[in-house]
């Protein structure tokens, strides 16, 4: 959780922003992982009317596998341990699509798994991928760079990806259940708001959900703030700062398959 409101807090400058985590998972248990930003609502708040500056459009589609397939003669060229995390990025694709006439901005990155263990590679493959746009967004304030020779120990938890790795994920032909590890909760617990209140009128500034697609049907859901899709193949929970702030758990769900 504590990942959740590192994201929460370094977008809060950007008034508005809707987070998305989506996982859809395949018979074998292979699927994808994406995470999605929409940033609409904060490019309307920041949008001035000048006809003299032509408005900006950005398409970007990255395929980190088409990158590594091209540099493959210099990568091989690098230590064995340079050559494996490169290999993480494989699986990575990044794109942006931002209008600015049509007040549009979003930003996608999927990576597709083999098994439930790879989701935990996703926040170590962002940072290798060092993408500028993500780099950007995330340091709103021009955050400061800790010196590579400094003695100033930088907290992994400080990558708002990393939060693959703050969910104990099962996934089976019967089953499914995603819950907060009880380090997560621990230092959820710690950087807890206690001054935030429910009618906090930046509560709604950030909201984040969560959605799960299934290659079967939905039976039963544990979490009350879950909802079944409409073709009961997939639940999806949503929360605000609020919310997230005050409950760590909140997204803990277990779901059972009909036979």
């Amino acid at each position: 959780m504590r990942n959740i409101l590192i994201l929460v807090f370094a977008l809060i400058a950007l008034q508005s922003c809707q987070i998305k985590e989506e996982i859809q998972f395949n018979e074998d248990g292979s699927g994808t992982y994406e995470m999605g930003f929409d940033m609409s609502e904060m490019l309307k708040m920041g949008q001035t009317t000048n006809d003299s500056v032509p408005s900006k459009v950005v398409d970007t589609l990255i395929n980190f596998s088409t990158f590594l397939d091209e540099k493959k003669d210099s990568i091989a060229s690098l230590s064995l341990e340079e050559q494996e995390k490169l290999e993480l990025l494989r699986p990575l694709q990044f794109s942006m699509n931002a209008n600015e006439a049509e007040s549009q901005m979003k930003m996608d990155l999927k990576y597709a798994f083999t098994t439930i263990d790879d989701i935990s590679k996703f926040g170590e493959a962002i940072k290798l991928a060092d993408i500028k746009e993500l780099n950007e967004m995330m340091n709103p304030m021009g955050g400061k760079e800790v010196p590579q020779d400094s003695t100033e120990k930088k907290d992994d938890m400080d990558n708002p990806f990393a939060m693959s790795t703050s969910f104990e994920t099962r996934f089976s032909k019967t089953s499914f259940s995603r819950k907060m590890t009880t380090e997560a909760i621990e230092k959820a617990m710690q950087k807890k708001d206690t001054t935030m209140k429910k009618d906090d009128p930046f509560a709604d500034a950030i909201r984040f959900k969560q959605v799960y697609k299934f290659p079967y049907k939905v039976k039963s859901v544990s979490n009350p703030n879950a909802k079944i899709l409409s073709n009961f193949m997939g639940i999806e929970i949503e929360a605000n700062m609020f919310e997230m702030n005050n409950d760590p758990k909140f997204f803990n769900v277990e779901v059972e398959f009909e036979e």
